[in-house]
C-alpha cells in the first residue's frame, strides 16, 4: 500500500489530535466538579470519535482510496460515523458559549445543572435522527450520497450545503454575538477591579477567559471551514475542488485547537501567557483586610463528593453582602450556584 507525503501528513496530525484529545479527557476526568466539565467532556469525546472514524478508509486504501472506497462498507460506515458526531462538535460549543454568557451576565452558574440533561438529550437524539432521515433520504442517491476525497469519505457537496454550511452559518453568528458580549462584560470587570490586583479577581476572569477564548476559536474555526464551501458550491468534482482537500484538513484541526486552550495549567490557554490561571479545586487565598476582596478555603465538612464546599468570606466598608460582582463570578465558577448567601455547601 502506497501514501503520498499529504495522506501521511493527513494521518500523522489526526494522530496528534486523537493522542491530545485523549490527554484532556484523562485530565478532565481527574479534575475536581466545576462550571461545564460535563459539557467539555462530551465535546471531547465528540471530537475524538470524529477523528478515529476519519481515519479507517485513508489507512485502509493510501493513494488507491478514490478507486476502492466502495470495495467495502467501509467508506460508508466511516462517513455515518462521523456524521454522527458532527452535530455535537457544533451544538457543545454554541451552549458553551450559552451557558457563559448568561453566568456573566445574571451572575448565576446553575444554568448547567437545570439544562444539562436536556440540553444532551437534544444534541445526541438531533445527531442520531437526523443522520437515520439522512441515510433513508439518501438510499436512492449513488453510493448513499455519499463521494470520496484523496483523504477521506464525506457527504456530496449539494447535500452538505442545506445540511452544513446554512446551519452553520447560523451558528457562528449566534456564537459571535454571545462571545462578545461575554468579552464586554469581562473587560468591564477586568477594568474595574484591574486596580486591585486581587488573587480571587485574577482566577475569576482567568477561567472565564478561557471559557470566552475558545468561544472565539470556535466561531474561527467555523467560518474557516465555511469559506472553501461557500466558494465552491455547487461543484462536486471532489478531483478538482481545492474545497474537499482543505475541508479534510480542517477536520483534524479540533483536538489541536481544543488543546490550545483546555491543556494549560498555569494560563487560560498555551498561547495566552500572561492571563493568570487556577485549574477547579486549586485552594487560593487573598488577602482578608483589601475592600471586596475574597478570602476562600476548603471545608473538610463537606457530605458531597459532586461539588467543592467552599466558605466564602467577603468583607466590604460596610460589612454587608458583597456587592462586588467578580465576587458573584467567582462564587459562581467555583461553586456553580448563585452568590446569594456568605456559606455554601454543594
Amino acid at each position: 500500500m502506497k501514501y503520498s507525503l499529504i495522506a501521511i501528513f493527513y494521518i500523522l496530525l489526526q494522530l496528534v489530535s486523537i493522542i491530545l484529545l485523549i490527554i484532556l479527557i484523562y485530565s478532565l476526568l481527574k479534575s475536581e466538579p466545576h462550571f461545564m466539565k460535563w459539557t467539555i467532556f462530551q465535546l471531547f469525546v465528540a471530537a475524538i470519535g470524529n477523528g478515529f472514524s476519519a481515519l479507517p478508509p485513508i489507512i485502509i486504501y493510501g493513494d488507491e482510496l478514490m478507486e476502492r472506497a466502495f470495495e467495502t462498507p467501509i467508506c460508508l460506515i466511516s462517513n455515518k460515523i462521523t456524521s454522527f458526531t458532527f452535530y455535537p462538535m457544533q451544538f457543545f460549543p454554541l451552549f458553551i458559549a450559552f451557558y457563559l454568557w448568561y453566568a456573566l451576565n445574571k451572575g448565576k452558574a446553575d444554568i448547567e445543572q437545570k439544562c444539562f440533561l436536556w440540553v444532551s438529550t437534544f444534541v445526541w437524539a438531533f445527531s442520531l435522527i437526523f443522520n437515520i432521515i439522512d441515510t433513508i433520504m439518501s438510499m436512492n442517491e449513488k453510493n448513499w450520497g455519499v463521494v470520496v476525497t484523496v483523504l477521506h469519505c464525506k457527504r456530496s457537496q449539494r447535500s452538505s450545503f442545506y445540511a452544513y454550511t446554512i446551519p452553520t452559518s447560523i451558528l457562528a453568528l449566534v456564537a459571535f454575538i454571545m462571545a462578545c458580549h461575554s468579552s464586554f462584560i469581562l473587560y468591564k470587570q477586568w477594568k474595574y477591579h484591574n486596580a486591585r490586583k486581587n488573587i480571587a479577581t485574577a482566577v475569576v476572569l482567568g477561567r472565564a477567559v478561557r471559557l470566552n477564548t475558545f468561544c472565539f476559536i470556535y466561531i474561527i474555526f467555523l467560518t474557516l471551514t465555511l469559506i472553501p464551501r461557500i466558494i465552491s458550491y455547487p461543484s462536486d468534482d471532489s478531483k478538482s475542488n481545492s474545497a474537499f482537500l482543505i475541508s479534510s484538513f480542517m477536520g483534524i484541526l479540533p483536538g489541536t485547537l481544543l488543546f490550545l486552550v483546555f491543556g494549560a495549567k498555569k494560563q487560560a490557554a498555551l498561547f495566552l501567557p500572561f492571563c493568570y490561571y487556577v485549574p477547579p479545586g486549586k485552594p487560593f487565598r487573598s488577602p482578608p483586610e483589601c475592600d471586596g476582596s475574597i478570602h476562600m478555603e476548603e471545608d473538610g465538612s463537606s457530605t458531597s463528593d459532586d461539588h467543592e464546599s467552599i466558605q466564602l468570606e467577603i468583607r466590604n466598608e460596610d460589612d454587608s453582602y458583597p456587592t462586588c460582582r467578580a465576587c458573584q463570578i467567582e462564587l459562581m465558577l467555583r461553586n456553580n450556584v448563585s452568590p446569594s448567601p456568605p456559606n455554601f455547601d454543594n
